[in-house]
């Protein structure tokens, strides 16, 4: 399986809840545009997910100068931004599942007939590969859901209902 981008909320949360180690133990390919890497640079979580791009685990895009109309337009046709946009055509062109949880993003990736899944995705493929326990998934997801996350509560629900069971 390939996972064309993380976008910047997906691999803020992932480091949020302490989920990165544990993502990439799954030996997934793992991509980010140079845009969304930037995205992160500039947040607290970066301490935290700068390792994993150093030791290549996240496979840096940059945007060559000859592809930038292509992003700049493919933004302002979808209404998101360029960061956005450079993940979605990475998507396309890696013909790779989009991680995003942009909601936009998202709908602009299936519109393209590319597939996009979100964090609760990687929760379920974690507990479902036994990388995680279900206790410790339900810890993590509740921990996010109570810091503010724009997670669908009743999704996080259920499955926190699930998992604590």
């Amino acid at each position: 399986m390939r996972i064309a981008v993380k976008d910047s909320s997906i691999l803020i949360d992932l480091a949020e809840a302490d989920m990165l180690g544990l993502w990439f133990q799954l030996k997934i390919e793992t991509h980010a545009t140079d845009f969304v890497l930037h995205e992160v640079s500039r947040g607290l979580q970066w301490g935290r997910i700068s390792p994993f791009v150093d030791a290549g685990l996240i496979q840096r895009h940059a945007t060559a100068s000859a592809e930038m109309s292509a992003v700049v337009a493919f933004s302002q046709e979808n209404g998101i931004s360029i960061s956005d946009a450079s993940g979605v055509l990475l998507a396309r062109r890696l013909q790779a599942i989009l991680l995003t949880g942009d909601r936009r993003m998202r709908r602009t990736a299936e519109s393209a007939r590319i597939e996009a899944r979100g964090l609760l995705w990687i929760f379920d493929l974690l507990v479902e590969r036994a990388a995680l326990s279900k206790d410790a998934a339900a810890e993590r997801l509740a921990r996010l859901c109570s810091g503010g996350s724009r997670l669908p509560s009743a999704e996080c629900d259920s499955r926190l209902k699930d998992w604590r069971s």
